[in-house]
């Protein structure tokens, strides 16, 4: 076991992400003339408003919360981080590195879309009746906090961000009451690493579900000192409350193997922005992060 906490907290090379990190599509083509609409009707040229159309931005609230934090190499239990990028206007999607609903992978990798920045001023605001912050720019058109308290942040709640091109709205996400298997939880790591993930198929659940969201679960598998990653097993489906890894994806691993184990919530939503007389795509993602064993 100390092996294993020695090298996560010394290195990324074998510390456990979330996914892979996303790499820059430069083949993309910007392209405006198929956007990316949500469902419903979309404006209509007979009221003389232009039909609004494409997405103008990215905005990404995240909780990640820790069971472990030193069995992963984690400072902290939980951590907040908001994300918010604008460009002109394009068709293209910012989540597509996630699986369709239904698909398991031992590869996940994603794909930036190609765009051009837009400055919207030299910060946003974020608020709602109840709490509010702010978010700097890191670069051009690429706004960032971290400065987001979790017994702060309002869930399942209407945030609006203001900037000086427009403005628009976005409903938090929520987390959970319980998720199973339990020891996968476990918060000591002198008895972390308990939670047996079945090659047979390893299956877990969770409430509350959530109709209007997607749920992904991982597992990075580790060998049993921990000093190599044998790779991860990743499903997407519905929220519906459970999900098995099949045994074609987790079965590839060892009895014995370490495993982190990443449970996700994804809230994917278009909403409507006068920046561009277009769309900003909303991603709420809340994370819980546990440990155990391949059997």
């Amino acid at each position: 076991m100390f092996n294993l906490l020695f090298l996560l907290a010394c290195g990324t090379e074998v510390g456990l992400l979330g996914y892979t990190e996303k790499q820059q599509d430069s083949s993309a083509v910007q392209d405006t003339t198929d956007p990316l609409e949500p469902s419903g009707e979309p404006s209509s040229p007979d009221t003389g408003v232009p039909p609004r159309a494409g997405v103008s931005g990215y905005t990404y609230l995240h909780l990640r919360q820790v069971a472990c934090p030193a069995c992963v190499g984690e400072s902290q239990e939980i951590r907040i981080n908001f994300d918010a990028e604008f460009h002109q206007p394009i068709s293209d999607s910012h989540t597509d590195w996630l699986p369709e609903v239904g698909e398991c992978t031992n590869s996940l990798v994603g794909v930036d879309p190609s765009t051009i920045p837009m400055d919207v001023g030299s910060s946003i605001s974020i608020s709602n009746p109840n709490h509010s912050f702010v978010a700097n720019p890191i670069g051009i058109g690429y706004y960032q906090t971290q400065n987001v308290w979790e017994g702060q942040l309002q869930r399942d709640a209407a945030y609006e961000v203001q900037t000086d091109e427009g403005s628009y709205t976005f409903i938090s996400s929520r987390g959970f009451d319980f998720i199973e298997p339990y020891e996968m939880l476990y918060v000591d790591p002198s008895y972390a690493f308990a939670a047996p993930m079945y090659r047979s198929g390893a299956s877990f659940s969770w409430a509350p579900s959530s109709p209007n969201s997607l749920f992904m679960i991982r597992v990075a598998a580790y060998t049993s000192d921990g000093s190599f990653m044998l790779g991860h097993a990743t499903c997407v489906g519905q929220d519906n409350g459970f999900m098995t890894i099949p045994a074609e994806y987790i079965g590839i691993f060892p009895a014995g193997a370490l495993a982190a184990i990443y449970l996700s919530r994804h809230k994917i939503e278009l909403v409507e922005t006068d920046i561009n007389n277009s769309y900003i795509e909303t991603h709420m993602e809340w994370e819980v992060v546990g440990t155990g064993y391949i059997q």
